[in-house]
């Protein structure tokens, strides 16, 4: 009886075949059972079908000289598993018997590539330790790929050795790391990203002495995301960014969420050109604080201030917080910088209603409608949820600018304060959207995020 009659399951009324992979296996190589199981992954791989599971020994150890490329025949309903697990354990394996020990190495003049359909591996460690080399998570055109409890290394002492999530010859992929560590040996090593890439509860996620000047790189004339929940960045500190930018990036996505950092690290480098994307980041921090926030974009920062704030204004319930918005040389009245949505729920319909919030800038004078202003979204359409939008800048793009209208209340520092007002009418209860717009290149504004309904 052949492999696939031995070790089976059958779900869907599909037959799925157990496969067994281990190094030190002196059998037949047929991948049946341990004591015949395939020497390396990536002949389990080629063997498999759509929804196969393959288990990997604890004590796995392959090694290879040259290029290894990991071929998944799976499918979106039906990935290929590759699991690390005890070989002395339950035939099949048990939870109890996954382990997170077994090792893939390249140590060729090439790189370790996975590539194909949508697969899942979890509890290894997969290594590029030539010069140059680099490890390679590509997958194929809109595929999928899964790293649980694993680690993707490199160990070739070459600058233009990477990890590439995503390549630049194939699109749509979504990368997933979960409990997933990285480690380098060139400070100008780096994550290249390009795919959809979601890591997330992973601490100490840089591993070894050597930590990348720059953890998130990216391509021209390509775009990406990378989202991170719950990832420890702390070896990465001063001296270090965890955000990149590269010239002629597109549309980069960056949102960092619940991690830790390293003291005094770059969250994100600022873009050199509009459409190259930015940073988001809440509640990420090298401290005991968990209220810092902000947002990195070609036209300025925003950050949050807890020294000039105004009494009274907001607070995340313990600690009084502003928004520090620092806008660069390149913003506009046409290109301002837009900041983060300040949300309220609103229940009154109908009616007229007045959205403000209060500012404090050094500018000697209250800032013009062209400097700054507040737009307000909401619901004015009574039969569907369609946006509607109001502001308190000015009118048409002929209409003179006029002062913003003077502020209230008592500030921690700065000199000048102002307010930012706009009426709606909302058919409907909701939410309403306050974003500021800041406009007047190379300044600096403190926004209290609590909007005043009236």
């Amino acid at each position: 009886m052949g492999d696939r009659g031995r070790h089976a399951a059958t779900w869907s009324n599909v037959v799925m075949t157990l496969r067994y992979v281990r190094s030190g296996a002196a059998g037949a190589a047929t991948g049946a059972d341990w004591a015949n199981a395939y020497l390396t992954l990536a002949a389990a791989l080629t063997a498999s079908a759509a929804g196969d599971t393959i288990y990997v020994s604890e004590d796995h150890a392959e090694l290879q000289g040259s290029s290894i490329t990991l071929t998944s025949p799976g499918t979106a309903a039906s990935p290929v598993k590759a699991i690390c697990v005890n070989h002395s354990g339950s035939v099949p394996p048990v939870s109890a018997d996954i382990r997170t020990t077994g090792t893939v190495t390249c140590t060729g003049s090439s790189n370790l590539s996975f590539a194909g359909g949508p697969a899942v591996y979890d509890g290894m460690t997969f290594t590029g330790t030539t010069t140059t080399g680099h490890v390679i998570v590509a997958g194929a055109v809109d595929g999928a790929i899964k790293f649980r409890n694993c680690a993707l290394r490199l160990g070739g002492s070459s600058s233009s050795s990477k990890i590439d999530l995503g390549n630049t010859s194939s699109g749509g992929t979504g990368i997933e790391l979960y409990n997933t560590t990285m480690r380098f040996t060139n400070v100008g090593q780096g994550a290249v990203i390009n795919a959809d890439v979601l890591w997330t509860n992973t601490p100490s996620a840089i591993t070894g002495a050597t930590i990348p000047t720059t953890l998130f790189l990216f391509t021209s004339a390509r775009g990406a995301k990378i989202d991170c929940r719950g990832v420890d960045f702390s070896a990465l500190g001063s001296g270090n960014t965890i955000v990149g930018n590269s010239s002629g990036q597109i549309a980069v996505q960056a949102l960092l969420t619940d991690c830790k950092t390293g003291a005094s690290v770059t969250i994100g480098a600022t873009p050199t050109a509009k459409g190259q994307g930015g940073v988001d980041y809440l509640r990420i921090d090298s401290g005991g604080t968990n209220y810092k926030h902000g947002r990195i974009r070609y036209e300025g920062t925003e950050t949050e201030e807890t020294t000039v704030v105004l009494s009274g204004g907001a607070s995340d319930g313990a600690t009084p917080i502003s928004h520090k918005i620092v806008t660069t040389a390149n913003c506009s009245e046409h290109f301002p910088y837009e900041s983060i949505p300040i949300a309220i729920w609103n229940t009154t319909t109908g009616s007229s209603v007045n959205a403000a919030v209060q500012g404090i800038w050094g500018g000697g004078a209250v800032p013009n409608n062209d400097d700054i202003w507040l737009e307000v979204e909401y619901l004015g359409d009574a039969s569907f949820p369609m946006a509607s939008f109001v502001n308190d800048g000015k009118a048409d793009l002929l209409a003179a600018a006029a002062g913003q209208a003077a502020g209230s209340g008592t500030w921690g520092g700065s000199t000048t304060k102002f307010k930012l007002d706009a009426s709606f009418t909302a058919q409907q209860v909701g939410w309403i959207f306050c974003r500021v717009k800041a406009a007047k290149a190379s300044s600096t504004f403190y926004i209290d995020p609590k909007v005043t309904l009236s």
